[in-house]
C-alpha cells in the first residue's frame, strides 16, 4: 500500500466534506497513512472485517470504488478536491 504525507488537518480538511463519522475519519487517516486493514483492526481491538465494513462506508460516502482512489483524494491538488466534492453535493 501506497503511504501518503499528509498532516492530519489536512486529511480531516478534505474528508470532511463527505460527512464521515468521527470513527470513519479516524480509520480514513490511518489508511492513507499507510496502515493496513490488519494493524488498524488490532489499534482500536475490533475485528478485520469491521474495518473493512467501514472502508465500505466511508467509500461509497466519498463516492470512490476503492483504497487507491480514496488515497487520491488526497494526493491531488486542492482545485481538483474542489471538483470532486462539488460532484459528490450535487448527486445527493
Amino acid at each position: 500500500m501506497m503511504k501518503i504525507e499528509i498532516t492530519k488537518e489536512q486529511y480531516l480538511k478534505t474528508a470532511q466534506k463527505f460527512g464521515l463519522t468521527k470513527r470513519e475519519l479516524e480509520l480514513g487517516f490511518l489508511k492513507v497513512s499507510g496502515f493496513s486493514n490488519r494493524r488498524i483492526a488490532y489499534m482500536f481491538g475490533i475485528s478485520e472485517q469491521t474495518v473493512k465494513n467501514h472502508f465500505t462506508h466511508i467509500y461509497e460516502k466519498a463516492w470512490v470504488p476503492g483504497r487507491k482512489e480514496f488515497q487520491e483524494l488526497f494526493t491531488a491538488k486542492s482545485s481538483n478536491e474542489d471538483v470532486v466534492c462539488d460532484n459528490h453535493n450535487s448527486q445527493k
